[in-house]
């Protein structure tokens, strides 16, 4: 994941607030959700992370999106995740690789959903 990435996770409108505006590192992370909505020009990502304080899933969303391309989905790509903020507040999103993954541009991105639970783990 990039650097874009954990800035915009530090940030006080997603996670900073539960972090102290430092979220864990971003291999810390596990993509578990990928919902694609064409009537709302959307994606839907969710993500879910051991890391104190708290197990906390939590899904960004992300509108007007466009160029999106499917080029396949399985095991590898939940794990190679880049997101890129540009000045004007958009994003570039690509999960998996070129040759297979999910790829696309979006107008802006929101934190819409958190759940946290304590789990039994070993991390």
């Amino acid at each position: 994941m990039s650097a874009d990435w954990s800035q915009l996770l530090a940030s006080a409108e997603y996670l900073g607030e539960l972090y102290d505006g430092v979220p864990p590192s971003t291999d810390a992370y596990d993509l578990f959700y990928v919902h694609i909505d064409e009537r709302e020009d959307s994606v839907t990502l969710g993500f879910d992370t051991r890391a104190f304080p708290v197990n906390l899933p939590f899904h960004l969303f992300f509108t007007g999106v466009t160029g999106l391309r499917v080029t396949g989905w399985g095991a590898s790509e939940v794990k190679a995740i880049d997101l890129t903020a540009h000045d004007g507040g958009h994003f570039d999103v690509a999960l998996g690789s070129e040759a297979s993954g999910i790829t696309f541009r979006a107008a802006a991105a929101r934190l819409t959903r958190t759940r946290a639970y304590l789990a039994w783990g070993n991390s």
